[in-house]
C-alpha cells in the first residue's frame, strides 16, 4: 500500500459557519454531525484495519472512534502558548535553575543552545467568568514524539471519511500554515541532516515492543530511517555502528527515543556512556529530555501553566490538597502520578526522595467534546521543532487525548470513544 497526500476539494456550496458557532472554539456541530452522518462502527473498523495494514502491524493502544475538530482561533492559542513556553526554556535564568536536573552521567557533550524537538501538552479547560476555551499547561519535554504517525493517522482519517465533502468544511491537520509537502521536507530535513538513512538511527530500546512501535514504523515509511535497538548498537573508538542490510555500517546522526527511565528501571547496560564524546549528530540532543520536563514547571511564567512546587521546597502541606496533582519528576506516560492525594502521601514522600516529585495545582478539564456516550474531555499536545535558521519555534502537528477519567494517557482511556486521535482544524 502506497501513502499518498489525499486528493481533498473544498465543498464551494456548504453553508458558512456562522460566528456564534466558530465562538465556541471546540466546533460541536462538526462533532455531532461526524458521528450522526459520517461515522459508522464498521467502517472505523475498517480505517483501523487500513492503519494496521499500513504499518504491518496492530497497534495496541486505543484509536478512538473520531477526530477532534478544533476552530482556528483556539489553534492560534495552542500555537502561541507552546512556541512562548519552549522560548522560556532557553533563557539563562530559566537554565540556570534546571541545570540540577542534568546529572553528571547523563550529561551529553556538545549540548545545542536549543531543543531540535519539543512536546507541549494541554488541558482544554474552560474560563468559568468567560465560558471561553484555554489552554492549561500539564507538561511538555524537550524530546520527539510521534510526529511520523500522527501525520499518517491525519492524513488518512480526512481521507478515509472524505471529511472536507462530508462536513462542508476546509481542514488543516499540520500546524503553522505549512503544506504536507512542507511537513515531509521538514521531517526529513531535521532527521536525516543531509545523511543516508542508513546512516541515521532511530535510537530505541527494544524498539519491537514499544507502544509507540506505530511511530517508528511511520517514521521509516516516510523517511527510510529505521529503528535501532540502543543494545544492538557496537562502539569502535568514537564511533558507532548498527547493522543495516547484514552489514555493519557506521552512524553519522542519532534520533534518540531511548528513555533514560525505562533504561534504569529495567537495569539497561548499553554499549556506550551518555557522556563519551563521540563522533555522532543528534537528531534532538539529549540533554533536552531533562532541561525540559515536570521538574520545568515550578520556573515557567507563562500564564498558562499552573502553580507547581517542588515538595523539597514546600513548607507545608496547602489546606486544600485535593486542589492538586502529585507526581514524580521524570516518569513517562503517566507512571506514578496521584490525581487524589491526601496530605498523608505527601508526608510519606521520603525526605531522601523529595527533590524527585512536585505538587502541581489540579487542571480541571472542560466537558468539551460531543460524543454519542457522553461529553469527553481532551488533552492537546503540540508537537513543535526549531530548526537553527528559525527565529521561533515552529507548531507542527497535533495528538489528541480524549476520555471521561482523570487521566488523559492511552494506558487509562480504553472504552468506547475514547483514546487517541489529532486535531482538525477548520476554515470559517
Amino acid at each position: 500500500m502506497h501513502l499518498r497526500k489525499p486528493n481533498i476539494r473544498i465543498n464551494s456550496a456548504a453553508k458558512p459557519f456562522s460566528p456564534l458557532f466558530f465562538a465556541t472554539v471546540m466546533l460541536d456541530k462538526l462533532q455531532r454531525d461526524f458521528a450522526a452522518k459520517v461515522y459508522a462502527a464498521d467502517k472505523h473498523e475498517q480505517f483501523v484495519q487500513m492503519l494496521n495494514q499500513y504499518l504491518g502491524m496492530t497497534i495496541e493502544y486505543r484509536i478512538c472512534e473520531m477526530p477532534v475538530f478544533v476552530s482556528n482561533s483556539f489553534k492560534a492559542k495552542l500555537e502561541e502558548a507552546s512556541r512562548a513556553i519552549v522560548e522560556e526554556c532557553v533563557q539563562p535564568e530559566y537554565l540556570a535553575n534546571t541545570a540540577p536536573a542534568l546529572q553528571d552521567r547523563y550529561n551529553v557533550p556538545k549540548q545545542h543552545p536549543r531543543p531540535l524537538f519539543a512536546t507541549v501538552d494541554f488541558a482544554v479547560t474552560q474560563d468559568p467568568a468567560t465560558r471561553e476555551y484555554e489552554p492549561k499547561l500539564i507538561e511538555m519535554q524537550g524530546f520527539p514524539s510521534l510526529f511520523g504517525y500522527q501525520y499518517v493517522y491525519s492524513m488518512m482519517v480526512v481521507k478515509w471519511y472524505d471529511l472536507e465533502r462530508q462536513l462542508g468544511t476546509k481542514l488543516d491537520y499540520v500546524l503553522s500554515g505549512k503544506t504536507d509537502r512542507e511537513y515531509l521536507e521538514l521531517m526529513k530535513r531535521v532527521l536525516l541532516a543531509g545523511h543516508h538513512p542508513d546512516n541515521v538511527a532511530l535510537l530505541e530500546y527494544k524498539p519491537e515492543i514499544q507502544k509507540t512501535r506505530p511511530d517508528f514504523l511511520c517514521t521509516e515509511k516516510l523517511t527510510g530511517i529505521q529503528a535501532t535497538d540502543i543494545c544492538s548498537v557496537k562502539k569502535q573508538g568514537k564511533k558507532l555502528f548498527h547493522e543495516r542490510n547484514g552489514k555493519w555500517v557506521p552512524i553519522h546522526r542519532i534520533y534518540n527515543r531511548a528513555i533514560v527511565d525505562e533504561l534504569d528501571e529495567n537495569n539497561v547496560r548499553i554499549p556506550f556512556n551518555w557522556n563519551d564524546n563521540l563522533d555522532v549528530e543528534w537528531a534532538g540532543h539529549p540533554n533536552w529530555y531533562f532541561l525540559m520536563s515536570k521538574y520545568s514547571l515550578p520556573f515557567l511564567k507563562h500564564p498558562s501553566v499552573p502553580k507547581t512546587y517542588f515538595l523539597h521546597e514546600l513548607k507545608d502541606v496547602p489546606a486544600d490538597i485535593e486542589n492538586y496533582v502529585l507526581k514524580p519528576l521524570f516518569a513517562f506516560a503517566g507512571k506514578g502520578v496521584n490525581v487524589n492525594p491526601t496530605r498523608e502521601d505527601v508526608l510519606n514522600v521520603p525526605e531522601a526522595e523529595r527533590t524527585n516529585w512536585i505538587l502541581q495545582e489540579r487542571v480541571h478539564y472542560a466537558e468539551c467534546i460531543y460524543t454519542p456516550d457522553g461529553m469527553n474531555k481532551a488533552e492537546i499536545r503540540i508537537l513543535l521543532v526549531w530548526e537553527d535558521s528559525e527565529p521561533r519555534p515552529i507548531p507542527i502537528i497535533s495528538l489528541l487525548r480524549t476520555g471521561r477519567g482523570a487521566m488523559m494517557g492511552a494506558r487509562f482511556n480504553k472504552v468506547p470513544w475514547t483514546g487517541t486521535s489529532s486535531c482538525l482544524f477548520a476554515h470559517g
